[in-house]
């Protein structure tokens, strides 16, 4: 086997012009998986935090059957004595923010304008740490001193053409069934990058929205927990459903994972396109290693039907091609690992400005991770299908008649 490996080293760098050109063609096909693969991971990344930290947090927990029946009957699912539950919450390890909401709909009016809202009460706060990536964009956050100031999204403020400091009129229904309206003064106008949020959604103080839903209770609908890092999401639901086990409280827990609908179907989406760009890269591997592979064979006829007329058996000579398309591949795979991380290196250092998506209203800028994972995907595909690739080369140089060979000329 020594023998075959130095023989196919030897092989490789005979014609270096075929050679190079090979592992270049390799190189960048494995580049090209490193790159895409890290834009798509920037993308997953992205979605993922820009979902978390502007709408749903890392955890929300809400009363026992809200998830299933909770759309329905909103009121009927509500959390009482939330500031225990917020200080049994706080003394979890790596829970960083604890806050509560209140959602209800209805209609806001600026007197000549009527349109439906979607609204949220809120802890101030709370709120600020949540929603890092709603930027206020004209005027300022809620504050717990001004009682009855709401936020509202850029697209609903420009449907009514209002301003911070405009008077507004809520029209909502309580929990019984009743019509109660609430004046409110508009303090600022936030910008979450996703268009339907921002046209539909505002913001007001917690205790505001109670008492307009004639909640004397103090209930709260969920409660939302912000986290020190994404990754620590399931160690803490761990010790949620612990507690929540160990008190008997009437509680269900929702992760990040469990809410993000947009995340998990940009997920699948570039899932499917990286698969067949991976498709698409291999195929050029095999054609392109098949191709050296079989031209070599053409051009080393002569010494083939030499190697076989002195005693080596087919087998060997399949290994020793073989051998050399691995070769080939651990070649590529190197320079397209070193390749696609100094182009993702650049790329990012560069920056290189999108437009904003579908359904969204913010652009951002393409950044390249560099993934393990995508690194050993890469490389591995490099030298799987350089192998595969000489298998064929490798059984047509075996099956070669050692008189013929040896005439060749």
């Amino acid at each position: 086997m020594a023998l075959y490996a130095k023989l196919a080293l030897r092989n490789v760098f005979r014609n270096r012009r075929r050679t190079l050109i090979t592992l270049a063609a390799m190189g960048f096909g494995a580049a090209a998986i490193i790159v895409f693969g890290g834009f798509v991971h920037s993308i997953y990344y992205g979605v993922r935090e820009s979902t978390i930290r502007s709408q749903v947090g890392h955890i929300q927990i809400y009363r026992k059957g809200y998830s299933e029946k909770g759309n329905l009957a909103p009121f009927d699912y509500l959390i009482a004595d939330y500031p225990a539950l917020r200080d049994e919450l706080r003394r979890l390890p790596h829970v960083k923010t604890v806050t509560a909401r209140l959602g209800f709909s209805g209609l806001v009016s600026t007197g000549d304008t009527t349109t439906a809202f979607v609204g949220s009460g809120v802890v101030p706060e709370g709120e600020m740490d949540l929603s890092a990536l709603a930027v206020i964009v004209d005027g300022k956050e809620l504050a717990t001193r001004e009682p009855r100031g709401i936020t509202l999204g850029v697209g609903l403020a420009r449907a009514f053409g209002v301003k911070p400091g405009d008077d507004l009129m809520l029209l909502t229904t309580t929990k019984a069934g009743a019509i109660n309206a609430l004046a409110v003064k508009v303090r600022g106008v936030w910008e979450s990058g996703e268009k339907a949020y921002d046209d539909r959604f505002l913001r007001i103080g917690l205790p505001e929205t109670q008492r307009v839903l004639d909640l004397e209770g103090g209930e709260v609908q969920s409660v939302v927990l912000l986290l020190d890092a994404t990754d620590n999401t399931a160690r803490v639901r761990e010790s949620l459903e612990r507690l929540i086990r160990d008190r008997g409280l009437d509680l269900e827990i929702k992760t990040w994972e469990d809410l993000a609908l947009r995340y998990h179907q940009v997920r699948e989406l570039f899932g499917r396109i990286f698969a067949v760009l991976t498709l698409i890269v291999s195929i050029m591997v095999v054609f392109g290693i098949t191709n050296t592979m079989t031209m070599a064979i053409f051009e080393r006829t002569r010494e083939i039907g030499t190697v076989m007329a002195l005693g080596t058996r087919r087998r060997g000579v399949v290994s020793m091609f073989v051998l050399e398309g691995f070769v080939l591949g651990v070649l590529g795979a190197v320079a397209g690992v070193v390749l696609g991380v100094v182009l993702a290196k650049a790329i990012s250092a560069v920056g290189i400005q999108l437009p904003p998506p579908p359904g969204s209203t913010r652009g951002f800028m393409v950044q390249i991770f560099v993934v393990p994972a995508v690194l050993a995907q890469a490389f591995q595909l490099s030298i799987v299908a350089a192998t595969l690739a000489s298998l064929y080369p490798a059984w047509r140089a075996a099956r070669l008649d050692v008189v013929e060979a040896l005439r060749h000329v």
